[in-house]
């Protein structure tokens, strides 16, 4: 079963030369990176049923990897940022597309579960038939606070994850459901 996963980014803006020597100061493309390899990479796999999608604020605009055609995904932050440079830049890279989109596309499209440290913890009520939205370290946009009342908002635990392993465990709920 595909999963899917959106994460909004309050504070990368594409539209800036990105240097791979210095992801903080796009932003936190950091986080970005991180939140990529966890989507995507185990140990000596790939999870190919993984669809994800990054919201920019900044921009207006989303970033797509379908894990199905997606090649050259390392665990190396540097080298995903070099990816990124790329396709920001406008230039073609496998299985991941740019485009301008808004936020509300993807929540009319998936109705995602929103992660939340404020929702109700019970990890019992994550299917492999849910989509996810996780904020970044700043959480979601307060311009679409409206539209994010309306889901569905659950919490992993009572501490406040990073949004990469939050994706991971995620990834073990769901992988613990697919086995039972």
């Amino acid at each position: 079963m595909d999963r899917i996963f959106i994460i909004t980014s309050n504070t990368v803006d594409t539209s800036k030369t990105l240097s791979i020597n210095s992801l903080t100061s796009f932003g936190r493309l950091d986080v970005l990176c991180r939140s990529i390899s966890s989507a995507f990479l185990l140990s000596n796999d790939f999870r190919r049923n993984v669809h994800l999608y990054i919201y920019f604020t900044l921009n207006n605009s989303i970033l797509y990897i379908d894990g199905k055609t997606v090649r050259g995904i390392n665990p190396d932050e540097r080298a995903i940022a070099g990816i990124l440079k790329r396709v920001f830049q406008g230039l073609p890279f496998p299985g991941i597309r740019y485009y301008d989109g808004a936020l509300e596309e993807l929540i009319t499209k998936y109705n995602p579960v929103m992660l939340d440290i404020h929702g109700k913890v019970n990890t019992e009520t994550i299917a492999n038939n849910q989509s996810f939205i996780i904020g970044d370290q700043l959480g979601y946009p307060i311009e679409y606070e409206e539209i994010l009342s309306s889901l569905k908002m659950i919490s992993i635990g009572l501490n406040e994850y990073l949004t990469s392993q939050t994706i991971t465990i995620l990834h073990h709920i769901l992988d613990q459901e697919q086995t039972s």
